[in-house]
């Protein structure tokens, strides 16, 4: 099964998104970007899902240090976010984002993002 780090610092969010994915991924769940860091030690991971407002190290900063890391540059990363922001959109693109998807979302809109992501 496929693992999917989903980091928000909501955890009503995190728990609709996780109830989502349940079943067809394995879930990683982690509340901010030093969070997700920490648990990434070690941890396969097939797909990231970050938002980007977020206490201690925002999902920005969160995607620049994944893409440093040698086994996650290829990572696939979905940026999932109330911000619309053009500007920060292209900053997330050529950090490395996969993919940008503006909260709320619906569940099946995200299942599939994913999934032409990590078939």
């Amino acid at each position: 099964m496929k693992t999917i780090m989903l980091v928000d610092d909501s955890t009503a969010i995190r728990n609709i998104l996780k109830n989502a994915l349940i079943g067809q991924y394995s879930v990683v769940e982690a509340e901010h970007g030093k969070d997700a860091l920490a648990k990434l030690s070690g941890q396969s991971v097939d797909l990231f899902l970050l938002d980007v407002n977020m206490p201690e190290m925002d999902g920005i900063s969160l995607l620049g240090e994944i893409r440093k890391i040698s086994s996650h540059q290829k990572t696939p990363i979905l940026m999932l976010t109330t911000e619309t922001k053009d500007e920060l959109r292209q900053h997330g693109k050529e950090l490395g984002a996969s993919g940008w998807i503006v909260k709320p979302c619906e569940p099946d809109k995200l299942l599939a993002a994913i999934q032409k992501l990590v078939p």
